[in-house]
């Protein structure tokens, strides 16, 4: 071979090396090239799971698309407090992903509102591992990826589960109800207080507008009903106000959102239930209603219930649990009504609601208890709807329709002051 053709080959051999070189740097992001994602989740399911999820317990773990660049922020999401009370609350969790890293949440109650158990999983480029316990979902330098936000994520982001929680799509139910005789005028608030960057925001959507839609048909004519969603939730206890000045004798405020114990976020900010206690205090003259499908919910039946003008107070779930969304399937059941739609509960509630309602014989039931016990029918009605729906009652035969209530996860509370 001649020195010139040694050459061309020799230029050949290093154009192609080059190229190959080229190839892996565009498809290696910073800190990848000796481990990668892959790598990351080998790492948590081989030394993080098992000492992470309590014995027995139910968790799905859920990872980024991608990994994070040296410098993100994790945060947990932080409700804050009424305007009126000024000053911002802190994130109490917050991480910093000192090198390249990997970022997986661990739900440790998979497909629940908030609040409830999570853990923040930080694997770096050197499988180093950090774990942070939280009760809300993480922001990532101020935004959430969808697959932490929603009860059934995409199945190419879990990478360990031990659930089967399915949900069927469906449209929010319509209803028709004939003109009620009633001897009280009536308000009802209906409240959905999550903003659209909060986790299960569509659900929490499809809860209000069955909702409205189910106050709506029943409502007299001379009643009020107002909707406030989102942003306008924490105007709350300014509806309350309106209404009294309209001259209602009973309020009837149906609520979903999330919360804690003794308190519901709404429109981005807490409201304890004491503070419930208080502006229903105000109005001694007015009868309450409360419906209410936050996490721990049941909290609020210690706090309402020694008002005198307090007369039903049904809640999602007991003190300790967490609420759920619409659940058609899960633990090997499947739900009896799987054309409901929104938070597993309300839908439940409004169901047997709904049956009662058209059936003349069990709405003559519902009038001769109220008259009996001196209560407004509303009052005596919401509460037979609510035991119904658990598949109890003296009206007729119901199944249980609440199928997180089917398979263990809640135990809705009821207070009626009769």
């Amino acid at each position: 071979m001649s020195n010139r053709m040694a050459f061309i080959a020799l230029i050949l051999i290093i154009s192609i090396a080059c190229t190959l070189c080229c190839c892996e740097d565009e498809t290696a992001g910073p800190g990848e090239e000796s481990f990668g994602m892959d790598d990351a989740i080998a790492v948590v399911i081989d030394s993080v799971l098992d000492d992470e999820v309590p014995a027995g317990g139910e968790y799905r773990c859920i990872r980024m698309s991608g990994s994070l660049p040296e410098g993100t922020i994790i945060e947990q999401y932080v409700p804050q407090q009424p305007r009126a009370a000024g000053v911002e609350r802190s994130p109490a969790v917050k991480m910093e992903a000192i090198y390249v890293s990997y970022f997986f949440l661990l739900d440790l109650a998979p497909a629940t509102l908030y609040t409830h158990p999570v853990k923040y999983i930080l694997v770096d480029k050197d499988g180093d591992i950090a774990v942070v316990p939280a009760v809300y979902w993480p922001v990532i330098d101020g935004e959430t990826p969808e697959q932490f936000l929603v009860a059934d994520p995409d199945e190419e982001f879990v990478i360990a589960s031990n659930v089967e929680i399915k949900t069927n799509p469906s449209i929010p139910p319509e209803y028709y109800y004939g003109p009620i005789g009633k001897q009280y005028k009536e308000g009802f608030i209906v409240v959905q207080g999550l903003m659209r960057t909060e986790a299960l925001y569509s659900d929490a959507y499809n809860t209000y507008i069955n909702g409205w839609n189910f106050f709506n048909a029943y409502k007299g004519s001379e009643d009020i009903l107002t909707g406030i969603v989102e942003g306008a939730a924490d105007e709350i206890f300014g509806k309350i106000d309106d209404h009294a000045a309209e001259g209602v004798d009973v309020i009837t405020i149906y609520i979903i959102a999330h919360g804690g114990t003794d308190f519901v976020n709404l429109g981005g900010y807490s409201f304890t239930a004491s503070s419930f206690a208080a502006k229903m205090g105000e109005y001694p003259g007015i009868l309450f209603n409360l419906l209410i499908g936050s996490c721990h919910s049941g909290s609020f039946i210690n706090n309402l219930s020694p008002l005198a003008n307090v007369r039903v107070v049904l809640s999602a779930c007991a003190s300790d649990e967490g609420a759920k969304p619409d659940w058609d399937e899960a633990a090997g059941l499947t739900d009896f009504n799987t054309e409901d739609i929104g938070s597993e509960w309300t839908s439940s509630l409004l169901g047997a609601a709904d049956v009662i309602r058209d059936d003349p014989t069990a709405w003559t039931q519902i009038l001769t208890w109220a008259s009996m016990e001196g209560v407004p029918p509303t009052c005596m009605y919401l509460f037979q709807a609510g035991w119904a729906a658990l598949g109890y009652d003296d009206l007729g035969t119901f199944d249980n329709l609440d199928l997180s209530n089917r398979t263990g996860h809640t135990t809705p509370w009821f207070y009626c002051s009769w």
